[in-house]
């Protein structure tokens, strides 16, 4: 899974959904704040699950720190593969994913994540949307680091010389930069 503005981050200052929350008073089930709603999509070129985890930071003040506090699995075609036809079957559509961080009010952010969802077709189109578009730069990425990577070793294959210290600094470099995308 990887986050739509980890990859896109300019799109986050227009696309990036948030709600903000008055504490108005003690019978409110969600606290007062900013709850902003990421998203991470499967990067698989193999899996067309046709998925998102919404992961759930809410930010009580300007000053504060960003807490983790839900995260939801959404699918828009439960019956996209095998696996996850059977997982749908099962479970609710959307749903707290098991394996994520869960705050005591996640089932409320839930409720209100999936109403929103039902209510602004606009933002669930465009989470189609931004699942296309994370694939599709993640496959071309795949396909210029491939290209790269035969054309690296087919060169190194071919001067029969190891690498020059400086160069294999270069190469590890280049390797992290990789992995944190």
């Amino acid at each position: 899974m990887l986050g739509y503005f980890d990859v896109f981050p300019d799109k986050a200052g227009t696309e990036l959904r948030t709600a903000t929350f008055e504490n108005s008073n003690a019978d409110d089930p969600l606290p007062g704040g900013t709850f902003i709603f990421t998203e991470f999509f499967c990067t698989d070129p193999k899996c067309d699950c046709q998925r998102v985890l919404v992961k759930v930071f809410r930010v009580e003040s300007e000053d504060a720190r960003a807490e983790e506090v839900a995260t939801i699995s959404y699918s828009w075609n439960p019956n996209s593969d095998e696996i996850w036809s059977m997982v749908n079957s099962e479970v609710a559509n959307p749903f707290l994913d098991p394996f994520h961080r869960q705050a005591s009010y996640a089932p409320e952010l839930l409720d209100f994540w999936t109403a929103m969802i039902e209510r602004d077709k606009v933002y669930a189109s465009r989470i189609q949307r931004h699942y296309g578009e994370i694939r599709t730069e993640i496959g071309q990425t795949a396909e210029r680091k491939g290209r790269q990577h035969s054309t690296k070793h087919k060169s190194r294959m071919n001067s029969g010389r190891p690498l020059t210290k400086r160069k294999r600094k270069l190469h590890k470099q280049r390797l992290a930069r990789a992995r944190k995308r």
